[in-house]
């Protein structure tokens, strides 16, 4: 008896130690999956908050309400704050977004040092509860996110612009987005009087190329390097300044250069061009010698040419549209090694004119940010006051083969469109254009959701009118948070203010004008906008007025949205003797990193 006894005594404290080592192991396990679970969603925080920051480093998106706590939410495909927190069963996170202080070394401390507004420290922490009583649990993951562009960019913070004024060295200024103000003049380089300018900064480093062609036909590119500019080349493209030539873009992925220009030559290999790589600095040297290029659907000497680069990080492809003295309107598709896939017919044979072949700048073309569709928009000679002249083509399949659509006309529009701009969503398909038609000084619109065109006729009709070598309407964008509107502004009759729209997909509301500092002259004479890529809530207007001057003003919107427009020029002109007003006598770009 004694020995059963202790046997069943053994066989329970073996059983109740095996039954605790089991029911241990299960909690163990548990709390494992719990605690991966947590982590899973704690990262998101941290993915969401990152992806914010590449919607624009000075947009309120890292706003300091956060620093007890935020949930997030998506809209319209794009992360935002939204509440204090986010559930997910029986997990809550609540992200916290802090300023930083580093010391004089530039450490990162708890306590003293000064605040560096080009850092944050984001924590996503995950609660949750379990057993009972319950044991509340935590999941947190830190990151800090950096201004890295600024960081790359020291004094580069922001644009360029280059401009004529009459001396044989053309000017520049460097536009400080913090500050909002352009630094003061500087030189590029002896060369010539330039008329009619294009530059274009590089994606993937701190470079710029920019051209000019002289009254003369003679273009010339020069290329700075953040610190120095060097006249890398020039050639003859003829004509007398009023027609642009010429035009400049970059590969988005490798980085490369590539300047194509008329050869002033009709008939045969009409065009030619120029390649660097992103690989190589500025100079002569580093620019590939010139190989022509022979479109079939153009016979006339090209007179105009632009070209859009595929923003997809992954592309290195660009398209290019001219214009010749026939009024012709031709395309090709720059592969990243070579052109091709030029439209079975030309896009038009009848383009709009004020009253010769291209004095005016009728047509533009752009890329579809998302599937790296070709959008291109064209006016048409058979516009009228009352007749829709607007045409489109698209090439869709995001490739260097991609199919064209032949010529096509966007509905209820009723109007010539003697000037027109179009513009590309950065993070969407969407597209907006206008334009105002000589024959009626009447603006028109159309929102491009990606697939369709929903259009407005005789939206404004008391529009200053076009006059060859004029362009009196541009286009653009903002994006604050999940806050996204496609900007318009136009010159009203006689206005010495902004005219301007601000656009929800197809609804359009005019806005308030802006009294600018100072008061515009009555006639202007160049319209140029140009959305920020870095810091995509604002965007910079610049235009040329009969004084001959030039004049910078910034449109920054939040989140609500609020629109406020400033004095980016400090309320005087940048420049007050343009050698001419017309066809692009200045330009401004944004660096791009």
């Amino acid at each position: 008896m004694v020995e059963i006894v202790v046997a069943i005594g053994l066989w329970a404290i073996l059983a109740g130690s095996g039954t605790i080592l089991i029911l241990g192991s299960l909690r163990t396990n548990r709390l494992a999956d719990e605690q991966g679970t947590a982590t899973h969603f704690a990262a998101e925080g941290i993915d969401a908050v990152g992806a914010l920051r590449k919607q624009g480093w000075a947009t309120p998106l890292l706003a300091t309400s956060c620093t007890s706590g935020c949930g997030l939410a998506t809209s319209a495909g794009t992360w935002a704050f939204s509440g204090s927190n986010n559930v997910y069963g029986k997990y809550t996170r609540q992200v916290f977004v802090n300023p930083v202080n580093r010391d004089g070394s530039g450490n990162v401390v708890t306590s003293g040092g000064s605040s560096d507004p080009d850092t944050y420290k984001v924590e996503s922490r995950v609660t949750w509860s379990r057993g009972v009583p319950p044991i509340t649990n935590t999941a947190s993951l830190v990151s800090y996110l950096t201004n890295y562009a600024r960081s790359i960019i020291t004094t580069l913070t922001g644009g360029l612009i280059v401009y004529g004024d009459g001396t044989t060295t053309p000017k520049t200024r460097s536009y400080d987005r913090t500050a909002n103000t352009f630094s003061t003049e500087g030189s590029t380089l002896v060369g010539a009087s330039g008329v009619s300018f294009k530059m274009e900064t590089s994606p993937t480093k701190n470079e710029a190329v920019a051209g000019y062609i002289t009254a003369a036909g003679l273009l010339q590119i020069m290329c700075f390097d953040g610190t120095t500019w060097t006249n890398d080349f020039s050639v003859t493209v003829g004509g007398t300044g009023t027609t642009r030539r010429f035009d400049i873009s970059y590969e988005t992925n490798s980085g490369d250069a590539i300047v194509l220009y008329s050869t002033n030559a009709p008939t045969t290999n009409e065009l030619a061009y120029r390649t660097k790589l992103g690989s190589s600095a500025c100079g002569a040297a580093n620019w590939s010698a010139a190989t022509n290029l022979d479109p079939i659907r153009t016979t006339g000497t090209v007179q105009w040419i632009k070209m859009a680069r595929d923003a997809r990080s992954a592309q290195n492809l660009i398209t290019a549209i001219w214009a010749d003295s026939n009024s012709d309107l031709s395309a090709m598709v720059w592969s990243g090694t070579a052109w091709g896939n030029e439209p079975t017919a030309a896009l038009a044979t009848t383009l709009e004119v004020v009253a010769a072949a291209q004095d005016i700048d009728g047509f533009d073309v752009t890329y579809e940010s998302s599937s790296g569709d070709v959008m291109i928009m064209f006016a048409l000679a058979v516009g009228a006051n009352g007749t829709n002249g607007v045409r489109y083509a698209t090439c869709t399949g995001g490739t260097s083969g991609c199919t064209w659509s032949g010529v096509l006309t966007p509905p209820t529009l009723s109007d010539d469109a003697t000037n027109l701009d179009i513009s590309s969503n950065p993070n969407s398909d969407e597209i907006v254009f206008a334009s105002i038609g000589n024959a009626g000084s009447d603006m028109q619109r159309c929102y491009w959701s990606g697939t369709a065109f929903t259009c407005a006729a005789n939206v404004d009709t008391s529009c200053a009118t076009p006059v060859a070598g004029s362009k009196l309407v541009a286009t653009g964008w903002t994006i604050s948070g999940a806050t996204t509107r496609s900007i318009i502004v136009y010159n009203d009759s006689a206005a010495t203010n902004i005219g301007w729209y601000a656009c929800t997909t197809s609804t359009c509301t005019v806005q308030a004008d802006f009294a600018t500092t100072p008061a515009l002259n009555a006639t202007q004479r160049w319209y140029k906008v140009e959305s920020d890529p870095v810091s995509k809530d604002q965007l910079m207007f610049t235009v040329s007025s009969s004084t001959a001057s030039l004049f910078a003003k910034r449109l920054i919107m939040t989140s609500t949205p609020v629109f406020t427009w400033s004095n980016a020029d400090g309320g005087a002109a940048l420049e007050t003797t343009l050698p001419q007003l017309i066809n692009s006598p200045f330009y401004f770009t944004y660096w791009k990193q």
